[in-house]
Parts: structure tokens; C-alpha cells; sequence
């Protein structure tokens, strides 16, 4: 696709950024906003200078310069009050920070909030396309609205379990219906769970609150209802992060690259924060296998040994939401690696409980199957 892009001196002029460390971000936010989405996805050199500093970039200060904006974009993610544009998501990974009311107009000032986000969403496309892994562990669940990609059921139980199993699997089994109804001492009807962060339910449909969940569309109310608990608090936000990052990879592009190359939320994920060497011996001493099956317990081992390193960081990001560990390795990584036992058949794949960093594996009848199960999870 850059290829495509017209070959004339205005795109292939090397693009200079001059800024100030104070304040960085906010200076980087102004120099990426002038640029051109032309001047940002070119291929020509990229030159980075720090005002009151003599160093010459040849790479050092470009690389100095994405890990210091990172740094910026979640100074204080873990922080339900802070003030950072990212904050930590379910599973601890990051997303856009709720900043601005869902409904109404949007102030001056709150624009200017949302057009961080869009900066923050061009720098990550900016940092893929100059092949530079950011320190940053970016929600798969962000990935998804990148690729164009619904959120569904499969979202919930891997980000939030406990809510699956009290919300989703009660209305998806026999006679759930019924029961949920006795609870609530009234018919469940199209509105949003209360939750800690969301007190007040929201109709998750127009006139939601006077329509009845029913076998005929109950479906419909899971899927309406996953997508509030994920996305309510911050869908204006979400937008113009996915829209800053389309700016310089379309959408269009991401959806081809999607089909013809199979490209995964997971795999976009990982093409921002990059793959990491992963000690195995560590992994394994820091894990907790909670599975009576020896014979399986080696077969995993084993399985994760064979694999590549952007397989081992796949896997690691599949389970954790990362393919990122803390500094100081699994030892650090709170809860700790566990795997678990599924009461699904040897035919279903494995699936995870990231907010956990939780696997749960069938009880395979062969490394092969183990393996292969695996890579295709």
C-alpha cells in the first residue's frame, strides 16, 4: 500500500520533527496534527530533534522519542482518575480513557481532549508503519474496531468471567429466563447491567426498557448487552482513536490485509507492542498448573518450547491480554500464569480468561492434538 502512494517529492521528503521535551506530548500531539496523513505513511526518512540538544539522529533519537510519547499517552493508566489519554482496560492492557460524555454536544474543551486520542491513534499506526514495537500493551478489544470487527459474547467471558457466568450464561441456559426474572422480581427487559463503574442501566435499544427478553431475542439482547459493558464508557473515544490510527492504515486496508492474510485483533496487537523473548525455564517456574494430568502438563512444555518466539508471544498475549511481561518477568506478572482445567471435549479449542491470565485447556488425548488445538486458539 505505501508503495501505491504517489512518487513525488512532496511524499518522499524527509519528514523532520522538531520538539520540545517539556511537555512532550502536547508538542507531539501539534506536530503530528500539521502533518499530512501523506508526509506520516511515506516511506522517506524520519528525523526526530530535541530543541536545546546536539545530537544527530541516526535512530537513537527516534527510538527515544516513540518510548517517551508512550510513556506520556499512559503516565498514570492504572488510575481511574488520572488524567492520561490511555487507561487500563479489564484485563489491565490499555484503551482509550473515558473523557467526555457519551450523548450531547462536545465542548471546546473536550475536543481538544478527543483530539489527543486522535494523535494517540495516528502514533500507533505511525510506529507500525516504522517498524518500531511501542513499551505499551494496547487492548485486542481496540484491534477489533480497528479491523471493522464486532464484539461478542466470546469478548465478555475472556475480559470479564464473572459477569459471563452471571449475566450471559444465565439468560443462555434452559429455563434461564425464568430464573432471572424470579431474581429480579420482574421480566428481563433490553437495558444495560449496573455496574461498578455504570450505576445507572441505560436502554440498549430505543424504548429497550418496555421490551421484554425472550427466546425469540434473547440473542440479540447478549449481544447489545456485551457490547454496552465493554464499549459504553468510551465510544466517542474509541472512535476518534480508531479514526487517527485509519488515517494513516485504512480501514480498507486493514480489511484486506484481514482477509488475504488472515490478520487477527491479536496479531494487530502485537504488531504495535512487537514480540519479546520469553524464558521458558521462568515461565514454567512462575506458572501455576492446576490440571491432575501429568501427561498433558509435559506435552504443554514441550509444545511451548518447539514454538518460535512470535508464537510464545502470542500465546503469551492470548492468555494475559500482553504479548508484553512487567520487568521483572512471569515473577512479576500478577496473577500469575495459570493453567486450568476445561470441562469441554478434546474437540473444542482452548480459550482464556485475560483479566486473570487464565488458560483453560481441554484435556487433549495427544501432543499433536494439543499442539495444533493451540496454534489454532
Amino acid at each position: 500500500w505505501l508503495d501505491s502512494q504517489p512518487d513525488s517529492p512532496l511524499f518522499r521528503e524527509a519528514l523532520h520533527l522538531r520538539l520540545q521535551r517539556c511537555d512532550l506530548l502536547k508538542n507531539t500531539c501539534a506536530a503530528l496534527l500539521r502533518c499530512t496523513r501523506f508526509q506520516l505513511s511515506s516511506n522517506s526518512i524520519f528525523l526526530v530533534q530535541f530543541a536545546g540538544e546536539d545530537g544527530l539522529d541516526a535512530g537513537g533519537l527516534t527510538r527515544d522519542w516513540f518510548d517517551s510519547v508512550s510513556q506520556a499517552l499512559v503516565a498514570d493508566a492504572a488510575d481511574p482518575d488520572g488524567s492520561s489519554p490511555l487507561a487500563q482496560a479489564l484485563d489491565l492492557t490499555l484503551e482509550p480513557r473515558p473523557l467526555v460524555r457519551d450523548e450531547g454536544d462536545v465542548s471546546e474543551e473536550d475536543q481538544e481532549k478527543l483530539k489527543v486520542l486522535l494523535v494517540a491513534g495516528r502514533f500507533l499506526a505511525f510506529a507500525i508503519l516504522r517498524e518500531m514495537a511501542l513499551p505499551m500493551s494496547i487492548s485486542t478489544l481496540f484491534c477489533k474496531h480497528l479491523l471493522g470487527q464486532a464484539v461478542t459474547s466470546s469478548d465478555l467471558r475472556q475480559l470479564d468471567p464473572d459477569f459471563y457466568r452471571l449475566r450471559i450464561e444465565g439468560v443462555l441456559k434452559e429455563g434461564g429466563l425464568e430464573e432471572m426474572a424470579a431474581a429480579l422480581g420482574e421480566p428481563l427487559t433490553f437495558v444495560s447491567a449496573a455496574t461498578e463503574l455504570h450505576r445507572e442501566q441505560e436502554e440498549l435499544k430505543p424504548g429497550g426498557s418496555s421490551i421484554v427478553v425472550t427466546e425469540e431475542n434473547k440473542l440479540e439482547y447478549i449481544q447489545l448487552l456485551c457490547e454496552a459493558r465493554l464499549c459504553s464508557s468510551n465510544r466517542r473515544e474509541m472512535a476518534c482513536m480508531v479514526q487517527g490510527f485509519w488515517d494513516l492504515l485504512p480501514a480498507e486496508i486493514l480489511k484486506e490485509m484481514s482477509a488475504q492474510c488472515n490478520l487477527t485483533p491479536l496479531d494487530l496487537a502485537i504488531m504495535i507492542s512487537g514480540v519479546h523473548s520469553l524464558d521458558i525455564e521462568d515461565w514454567r517456574e512462575h506458572s501455576r498448573w492446576n490440571i491432575q494430568n501429568v501427561e498433558l502438563e509435559t506435552w504443554f512444555w514441550e509444545v511451548v518450547e518447539d514454538m518460535d518466539e512470535e508464537r510464545r508471544s502470542m500465546l503469551l498475549a492470548f492468555t494475559t491480554g500482553s504479548s508484553r511481561l512487567p520487568l521483572g518477568g512471569f515473577q512479576d506478572l500478577k496473577p500469575n500464569f495459570t493453567i486450568n482445567a476445561s470441562v469441554d471435549s478434546h474437540l473444542h479449542l482452548p480459550h482464556a480468561h485475560t483479566c486473570v491470565n487464565q488458560l483453560v485447556l481441554p484435556s487433549y488425548t495427544s501432543k499433536e492434538e494439543l499442539q495444533e488445538k493451540l496454534l489454532t486458539a
